[in-house]
């Protein structure tokens, strides 16, 4: 707050304590205290807020010199080292305007987009929490060109056991496909699994990086979604909604395919490569 100077001289000369006065006017006992103080030192209550004076621009021979060793070495660090009469964020702040960096290229994301119906198959393992808190365990495989799923089960474990099964599944209904792309998971590293597939391409994102598995990852949160509507009883109750989510997957306008269906997709492109 600001106080006029009749007001501060008549706190000074009253003989009230601190704690009157700040119980009476508001003002705090260090403020009352410091004027009182002041007063005794025959100095003014108020100092005037006058700036310091602050060097803002370092001396030109220290700017060479601070140059030449940048010059030189690579970190600001190692020039501040040697040359220790300026602080650390001046060499950093003259190194950035010196020799400016050029922002680093970001590395292209691989995009995989087939215009041919099972060129290439989208995987992945989904987790969900049910009555008692059991785990439901679901896996699928989604066409890259039509986005139709296929072979979307629940199992009780994400082991290699249900991915195999799972894959064999997918084999049947769709009657081959010529590449699958999955995450880096234990269960899709291991042998079998490329065994099985024969020669079916088996194309791997890179490691913690869900962007390149994308539309697998989707499915998966739109499949909790679903499931989260209803209290799931057992692996065999979820089976049964799965089907049902299947179904109105397959039936549903995507925007990604201009608010067509992916049953309608899969026929047109099915009739134009047969």
């Amino acid at each position: 707050m600001k106080y006029d100077n009749e007001f501060v001289k008549r706190i000074v000369d009253s003989p009230a304590s601190g704690r009157k006065v700040q119980e009476t006017l508001g003002v705090s006992r260090k403020t009352v205290y410091r004027w009182r103080n002041r007063n005794r030192q025959g100095l003014p209550f108020r100092f005037k807020r006058r700036a310091k004076r602050v060097w803002n621009k370092t001396r030109k021979h220290i700017q060479k010199k601070i140059k030449h060793l940048l010059k030189e070495t690579e970190s600001t660090i190692q020039a501040w080292c040697k040359f220790r009469k300026v602080c650390l964020r001046t060499v950093q702040r003259y190194k950035k305007q010196w020799f400016p960096q050029q922002p680093k290229p970001k590395p292209k994301i691989k995009r995989y987009e087939r215009k041919h119906v099972f060129s290439l198959m989208h995987t992945d393992w989904g987790v969900k929490r049910i009555k008692n808190g059991i785990r439901c365990c679901f896996s699928f495989y989604e066409d890259d060109c039509s986005r139709k799923l296929f072979a979307l089960k629940a199992y009780k474990k994400a082991d290699l056991t249900n991915t195999l099964d799972n894959q064999k599944q997918a084999k049947k209904e769709t009657h081959g496909f010529k590449a699958v792309l999955s995450d880096n998971a234990r269960v899709y590293k291991s042998k079998k699994f490329d065994e099985q597939l024969g020669n079916i391409k088996h194309i791997k994102t890179r490691p913690y990086n869900p962007k390149c598995n994308g539309k697998a990852e989707n499915i998966v949160k739109k499949v909790k979604q679903f499931l989260n509507k209803f209290e799931v009883q057992s692996i065999k109750h979820a089976n049964q909604l799965l089907k049902q989510f299947k179904k109105e997957y397959n039936k549903k306008p995507h925007s990604s395919l201009k608010y067509h269906t992916p049953n309608q997709i899969f026929r047109n492109k099915q009739k134009k490569e047969s």
